[in-house]
């Protein structure tokens, strides 16, 4: 297994090698560094507030603060603090195979942020976990690359290749975990051989070297993304025959599978306009049929308050009308939901003006972004053509893949530390 890094981006330093600042909080920051003696709790009070992008240039300042920042108690501070940003997975549909293109919008810059990650073209990818996220290859229909990887420092590491395979790579889906108990990542894979028959494979960051077959099989094909929440992952389900939704949910540590009641008058589950997420520490489900179909401007979000015993909560939101005249009928959306308490909503159609909608949950407030001046020179997202397929949100972090791969085992079974290859954008 060989881990690959990419800084983002490579550090800004005069012919001299000293690092120059990008903006004035930075200049001044680098400015005390050097003029007066500051205490370490300080400045490590004061480096947590900064972004990933800078504190990977602060590395390089000295010894004391690259220390500092890559302790693992800095890293878990500076992830309580850090802001969220959209991992967005769309494609070309006049492509015969879908080219699928990866990007990100950091809601918290006026108008949304984007940055495309070309080097990632017809990767798909998981819900993320503690910044993290799996993503895969889905084209060529041979290819089974998967990799765990770190948007935030552009860090990633491959994986070996899973034990089911076919020219069908879309008949298989990653989810990543984590177990809080062990602190351990684990990726679980759906390999779907027909529509009946599911397998699940395992793989064990830091100490597994090949993929594992889970022993406990619900026998329910999980054909969609989960999320992950205290160490289990979650998935809606439909059970066709028993018309009847039920809620799957697998625990990482334990790796075993169970089944929870859904909502008690929540209809059959479909994927175009329903979504499962994260709100405030719960699984939620947000239902907007009535506002896909025009029939109101009614969105519906269900929150799984018990997991023991399946009790839900439900809550109303009233979308405005404004909004409501700008969605066609039997639109489809992207949903997510954000730091302090905001729902973002992506059409899967990307219209002319490109939008993201926000809503407060607390404040019952919307607001809408538009992002068509961010797409001039990305013409793959620029199509009329363009569709947004999936979306993900991470929180900023400094975790390093090198610290969860440091150790993994070989084929023959013997203990060895990854091979570490670099290159720099």
């Amino acid at each position: 297994m060989h881990l690959f890094y990419k800084a983002v981006p490579p550090y800004n330093t005069d012919f001299q090698g000293t690092l120059k600042p990008e903006n004035r909080t930075e200049a001044a920051l680098l400015k005390m560094n050097t003029s007066v003696s500051v205490g370490d709790h300080l400045v490590f009070n004061i480096l947590i507030f900064f972004p990933v992008k800078s504190l990977l240039r602060f590395r390089c300042v000295c010894k004391r603060w690259r220390c500092m920042i890559s302790d693992p108690s800095f890293v878990e501070a500076h992830q309580s603090r850090s802001a969220t940003t959209l991992l967005v997975s769309s494609f070309d549909d006049r492509s015969h195979d879908r080219k699928r293109t990866l990007y990100t919008i950091n809601p918290s810059i006026n108008e949304g942020e984007v940055r495309c990650l070309s080097e990632f073209c017809n990767w798909s990818i998981s819900r993320s976990v503690n910044g993290l996220v799996c993503i895969y290859e889905q084209y060529p229909a041979e290819s089974h690359r998967v990799r765990l990887f770190n948007p935030s420092t552009r860090e990633y590491v491959n994986l070996p290749p899973p034990i089911f395979s076919g020219r069908d790579s879309s008949k298989q889906v990653y989810n990543l975990g984590f177990d809080p108990s062990t602190k351990t990542y684990k990726i679980l894979r759906s390999w779907i051989g027909n529509w009946s028959d599911c397998t699940y494979e395992i793989f064990t960051l830091g100490s597994d070297s090949l993929w594992r077959i889970v022993k406990d099989n619900p026998k329910v094909v999980l054909d969609t993304k989960g999320d992950c929440l205290n160490g289990t992952i979650y998935w809606p389900k439909d059970i066709g025959i028993q018309n009847r939704t039920i809620i799957m949910a697998f625990n990482v540590g334990e790796e075993k599978f169970r089944s929870i009641p859904a909502p008690p008058t929540d209809p059959m589950w479909d994927f175009k306009t329903s979504r499962m997420i994260q709100m405030g520490g719960h699984i939620a489900i947000v239902d907007y049929q009535e506002v896909a179909g025009r029939i109101s401007n009614v969105m519906i979000i269900w929150k799984l308050e018990d997991s023991l015993n399946g009790i839900w909560s439900h809550k109303r939101i009233l979308l405005p009308e404004s909004l409501m005249q700008r969605i066609p009928r039997h639109a489809s959306f992207c949903v997510t939901s954000l730091d302090g308490g905001e729902i973002a909503l992506i059409p899967s159609k990307l219209f002319k003006d490109r939008y993201v909608v926000y809503y407060n949950l607390e404040k019952e407030r919307t607001r809408r972004e538009v992002l068509s001046w961010l797409f001039r020179n990305m013409w793959h997202i620029s199509s009329p053509y363009a569709y947004c397929d999936d979306v993900c949100v991470y929180v900023e972090s400094l975790i390093s893949l090198k610290e969860i791969t440091c150790v993994c085992r070989t084929f023959e079974g013997e203990n060895q530390a990854v091979g570490m290859t670099y290159s720099y954008s």
